[in-house]
């Protein structure tokens, strides 16, 4: 089994409880406007044409990875993972784009007994949910803009299968960390912070995080080749 993975960040301590190696897959269905991981787009390798030092570098953007290789690479940190808390997080990208690596991921990990987080924007089928479920610690679950025109406009994609899924998992009262990046001009205002009251209210249980924005990714959808 074989995914595109475009990073892997070991010693991570923003993607989920305790010390965390995070590992980025390609492939989005998403188009946010405001994404700092635009090389997370398409489901295949690119290259990058970046500046260090003056110099300009053609970096290649993913590669192939076995789930062996993973596992190997993880498990080196294991025990910082267990004296900390922490474990190992599916970022992307969408990591349900690359669904049954995702799920043998997650299903090896949980073998080794390492905690799972799953970076998600919910943009998939349910059914695809429902089996790898068991396999899930920890949601981090992105919500971007409560009108669902709206979010086709600014992520190419309408919302409600995004918020149909959100409560399925939701109502299963699974550890549910609730992702709002807040955007100037297109969602800070009192529409979407209502609606993520709401879900607060509606399930107590979840947390909710909100993300200062960030123009990281500008840059770097002018220097991919695509």
């Amino acid at each position: 089994m074989k995914g595109i993975v475009f990073d892997i960040q070991r010693f991570a301590l923003h993607d989920g409880p305790g010390i965390r190696t995070t590992i980025f897959l390609k492939g989005c269905p998403l188009r946010c406007e405001w994404c700092h991981n635009p090389e997370s787009f398409l489901l295949k390798p690119q290259y990058q044409n970046i500046t260090v030092n003056g110099e300009k570098i053609r970096k290649l953007v993913g590669e192939e990875k076995t789930v062996d290789e993973l596992i190997f690479e993880v498990l080196k940190d294991k025990d910082y993972y267990d004296e900390s808390g922490g474990g190992v997080t599916i970022s992307g990208g969408e990591p349900m784009m690359q669904f049954e690596f995702t799920k043998s991921l997650l299903k090896a990990f949980k073998k080794e007994k390492i905690h799972t987080c799953l970076d998600t924007s919910g943009f998939a089928k349910w059914e695809l949910f429902e089996e790898i479920l068991s396999y899930i610690d920890l949601f981090h679950y992105d919500f971007k803009l409560a009108d669902s025109a709206k979010h086709k406009k600014y992520t190419s994609q309408p919302n409600e299968l995004i918020l149909s899924n959100l409560e399925k998992i939701c109502k299963l009262k699974k550890p549910f960390i609730l992702r709002c990046p807040i955007i100037p001009n297109v969602n800070d205002n009192y529409e979407h912070n209502n609606k993520i009251a709401q879900f607060a209210k509606l399930y107590p249980h979840i947390e909710i995080d909100k993300l200062e924005y960030h123009d990281m990714g500008r840059n770097k959808i002018s220097e991919l080749e695509l």
